[in-house]
C-alpha cells in the first residue's frame, strides 16, 4: 500500500515539475524556450523508469526515485533563483512563479518523508523475519 502512495505522489512530482518548466518558459516570465519538449521527455524517462522498477517490485527503483527527486528539488532551488534574479517579468508573475515552486518543493519534501517511512518499515520487517529464523 505504501508503494502505491510513493508512486502517486512520485507521479504528482512529476506532474508538478511539468507544470513548472511550462511556466518558466513563458514569455511573461523572460526565459527561453528551445529546450521545453526535450527537458519533458528527460524528466519522462529520469521519472518512468525508476517507477517501472518500484512497479516489479525491485526496490532499488526506490534508490533511484529518490535520487532523481532530490535532483529535480535542486532544480527547484535553480528555478527559484532564476525567476528572482534573472528574470525580468512584473513582481506579480515572479510572485506567482514563486508560490508554485514551494508547492512543488512542499510535494518533494512529502514525498521523502514517505520514502523514509517505508525504508523504516520495511528495514525492520526484514529484521523482524531475519530474527525470527535466527532463534
Amino acid at each position: 500500500m505504501k508503494t502505491i502512495k510513493i508512486s502517486v505522489w512520485s507521479l504528482i512530482s512529476l506532474l508538478m515539475f511539468l507544470v513548472l518548466n511550462y511556466i518558466m518558459h513563458l514569455p511573461a516570465i523572460g526565459m527561453h524556450a528551445s529546450d521545453l519538449m526535450r527537458t519533458n521527455l528527460m524528466a519522462l524517462v529520469l521519472f518512468g523508469i525508476p517507477l517501472l522498477l518500484t512497479v516489479l517490485r525491485l526496490r532499488v527503483g526506490f534508490y533511484f526515485l529518490a535520487l532523481v527527486q532530490l535532483i529535480y528539488t535542486v532544480g527547484y532551488f535553480s528555478a527559484a533563483y532564476q525567476v528572482v534574479v534573472l528574470s525580468s517579468a512584473h513582481l506579480l508573475s515572479k510572485m506567482a512563479v514563486m508560490v508554485v515552486i514551494i508547492i512543488a518543493l512542499g510535494i518533494n519534501c512529502y514525498w521523502f518523508v514517505l520514502a523514509w517511512k517505508f525504508r523504516k518499515a520495511t528495514t525492520k520487517s526484514r529484521t523482524e523475519r531475519y530474527m525470527k529464523y535466527r532463534k
